[in-house]
């Protein structure tokens, strides 16, 4: 089993066709093709179908190819971090992240690192946490920032917590809902929120239950920051934020605390990665640089804490 046998199926899944996958390995169609049948015979198992409208994987090719893709992403990790000590170039670093990893320590972190390290290649990918952990399994991130309420979310990987962030409920200042007084106001509103829906209705369900109201209709999950933080200033939506958010300049304009309504869960955010992963040089120091930002965060609380 080659290398080149291996690239070819993960080519070949990503794209859908040979045409493609030859475009994308810089290949003739042909070599591709045959380093499919090569793989298939050594394997001794029918791995692709070829129709009329494309290639699809059996469900050994499937198989296959979990191993293939974290097999390919490694050695491509090897070749560039082998690259960067040779002085050719300076290395990648693939991050995934959920929402709340982006409003709160990224930012300060990538800072630090490009100040020490201006020439890294960079890629950030927002997932929801289920779709972390296949990205880390297959070893298309070097590691991610994944948040939930319980660490058990992400029982397959490494896990390790960075920091716990209490939440508020927020609103638009300009909208209707700014004038509520009491839950009762809220009951028609639309709540929008980026984890997960189940863990989210169930607090609210027992929120309004415990006031002796119907929990709301409407309940909205969000995966984009970008789409989440618009709706949440220019329509009548309630939404939750960490201190770090709503502290900052803009939202600290555009949105206002409901302090008639408890806290909705805390938030953790962890550190994840594949349980058999070895970082490169580059990858390591930009944890190191979110390690600092989370200590700087805790910092800042303390003090404005003791103010």
């Amino acid at each position: 089993m080659k290398l080149h046998h291996l690239r070819a199926l993960v080519a070949v899944a990503n794209s859908g066709s040979i045409h493609e996958a030859a475009r994308a390995l810089h290949l003739s169609q042909p070599a591709v093709t045959r380093s499919l049948r090569d793989l298939e015979d050594e394997v001794g198992l029918m791995l692709v179908v070829r129709t009329s409208s494309g290639v699809t994987l059996t469900e050994e090719g499937r198989a296959m190819l979990r191993r293939a893709e974290l097999v390919v992403n490694e050695i491509t990790r090897t070749e560039e971090e082998m690259a960067r000590l040779r002085g050719n170039r300076q290395g990648r670093v693939a991050v995934g992240l959920t929402p709340l990893a982006g409003i709160t320590v990224l930012p300060p972190a990538y800072n630090r690192f490009r100040r020490a390290m201006p020439d890294v290649q960079l890629d950030f990918a927002e997932f929801s946490s289920p779709q972390l952990v296949e990205q880390l399994k297959n070893g298309a991130l070097d590691f991610a920032l994944g948040s939930s309420t319980d660490a058990r979310d992400f029982a397959s990987l490494r896990c390790v917590l960075l920091a716990t962030f209490p939440m508020w409920f927020a609103v638009s200042r300009r909208g209707r809902l700014a004038g509520a007084t009491q839950l009762a106001d809220l009951k028609d509103a639309e709540w929008l929120h980026t984890g997960p829906s189940s863990e989210f209705r169930a607090f609210l369900h027992d929120l309004f239950g415990r006031a002796g109201l119907p929990p709301p209709r409407r309940v909205t999950r969000c995966a984009s920051q970008t789409l989440f933080y618009s709706l949440a200033v220019n329509s009548d939506v309630v939404t939750s934020w960490t201190h770090l958010a709503l502290r900052s300049e803009a939202p600290s304009d555009e949105l206002k605390t409901l302090d008639l309504l408890e806290q909705p869960p805390a938030r953790n955010l962890y550190l994840l990665y594949r349980e058999s992963t070895v970082l490169t040089a580059s990858a390591e120091y930009f944890v190191t640089c979110i390690e600092a930002a989370v200590q700087d965060e805790h910092k800042a609380m303390v003090s404005a804490d003791g103010q």
